[in-house]
């Protein structure tokens, strides 16, 4: 088990861009990623200390199609103070900011790289702050207090630096039909729903406010997602538990979804075209 009691924890969110080296750029310097390793074609993004990585750009050629794929991935902070890190840095350089809002369980920032991938950076809420009705987590979208979330900071480091402890806290996919592919989710990896709306959903796995979302806010009309495409590559699953890796591998036979498989690791594509790569550590 993970924490919150989950069976899952998110590695990382691999990207297709068209220029690889000042989407580099952006992730280190609006970011505050490391490069982990790098070639001609292909950087690794995380924390130097750790080797953790949470972001992979892959270079491609392939013209930009309006298709499923990332909403957002979103990067989760240890802390309030963290967030405050984050945000006086933001500030301070004069990066772009897409919105912010408290959540009720988290409370976060978003932003767009230089090619619109979209990006939350967020810290949790103590969960005797959560609003916990049976299964449910229920998450709103309110107003988020900046001057509280500054006032917690605690460093002003230059340049800055994401702390070592930050990881991939959950994915937030476009879907054609945000109740069928929470369902494929839930199904696939033994979640439940914490929380929806007619058209959006929240899952996740044990006590988790959610590991992944889906919305269908672009309509039902956009292409699937094709691994060729600007956009997102696929996103890395991790268990460490035998038979439940056995068991999501079962379930990936049965409805047809699993596209390569491993002792150790699984290929999946879930119904829009997103790739899932699922690793037992």
């Amino acid at each position: 088990m993970y924490q919150y009691q989950s069976q899952v924890r998110l590695g990382q969110v691999a990207l297709n861009v068209f220029n690889l080296e000042l989407e580099s750029q952006y992730y280190q310097e609006v970011l505050g990623l490391s490069i982990i390793n790098h070639s001609n074609v292909e950087v690794q993004l995380g924390i130097a200390e750790t080797k953790e990585i949470l972001v992979r750009l892959n270079k491609v050629e392939s013209e930009k199609h309006e298709a499923y794929g990332l909403y957002h991935l979103a990067i989760l902070l240890p802390s309030r103070a963290e967030l405050g890190n984050f945000l006086n840095h933001l500030i301070k350089h004069q990066f772009p900011i897409v919105g912010a809002a408290d959540h009720g369980y988290s409370e976060s920032i978003y932003l767009q790289d230089l090619e619109g991938n979209g990006i939350e950076v967020y810290c949790d809420k103590a969960v005797d702050d959560w609003d916990i009705q049976g299964e449910k987590i229920i998450g709103v979208t309110e107003q988020i207090d900046v001057d509280g979330v500054l006032g917690a900071s605690n460093s002003i480091k230059e340049p800055y630096e994401m702390p070592i402890v930050t990881r991939m806290g959950h994915v937030h996919l476009t879907v054609r039909s945000a109740g069928k592919d929470s369902i494929f989710y839930q199904q696939l990896f033994d979640m439940t729903e914490k929380f929806a709306v007619p058209s959006a959903s929240w899952v996740s796995s044990g006590r988790y406010h959610h590991h992944f979302a889906f919305n269908d806010w672009s309509g039902p009309y956009l292409e699937k997602n094709d691994p060729a495409w600007p956009g997102l590559l696929e996103f890395d699953v991790f268990v460490n538990l035998t038979t439940y890796f056995n068991e999501i591998k079962e379930r990936a036979e049965f409805n047809k979804s699993l596209v390569d498989s491993t002792e150790n690791k699984l290929t999946i594509l879930d119904p829009v075209g997103n790739r899932i790569i699922v690793i037992l550590e």
